[in-house]
């Protein structure tokens, strides 16, 4: 159970360090360093938009997420319940089959390849924004259908 704790407390570590960064990254953009790059018209209002949006999300999603772990690791009890269930075999292979793994460690990337195209091309920027969803919806359905089937 101490290499588990080690591991939520890494996941702590590892999410501060990625909202840092991200928030870091985010407000070099909207300080307009990178102006001159920045898309005319409605395509450029929605970029920042987008970029804000995503922003606000994760960061919550980082905040909340660090601090439910921080909640688990000082219950015992909740912490043992974590556990057992991500360790369950009947949860790993549903994880298996979805992809969860692959999905979680391909969506940064797109998303940070989307970010970067919206500076150079709208059609680039909603074909990777395409891809996302689409990556998304099929991870998210599969993982339904193999919850109720197994």
């Amino acid at each position: 159970m101490e290499n588990y704790k080690k591991m939520m407390q890494q996941k702590i570590s590892l999410k501060a360090i990625m909202l840092c960064l991200g928030s870091a990254i985010f407000m070099i953009g909207q300080q307009g360093y990178l102006s001159k790059y920045k898309p005319d018209g409605d395509f450029g209002d929605f970029f920042d938009g987008f970029q804000i949006g995503v922003f606000m999300a994760l960061a919550m999603w980082f905040i909340a997420s660090m601090a439910y772990i921080g909640a688990v690791l000082k219950d015992e009890k909740k912490l043992k319940e974590i556990y057992i269930k991500e360790t369950d075999e009947r949860n790993v292979k549903i994880s298996e089959m979805t992809g969860a793994k692959l999905y979680n460690s391909i969506i940064a990337p797109i998303l940070l390849a989307t970010f970067i195209a919206g500076y150079f091309s709208a059609e680039v920027f909603f074909t990777l924004l395409a891809i996302i969803l689409f990556i998304t919806v099929v991870t998210w359905a599969r993982s339904l259908y193999f919850c109720k089937n197994m």
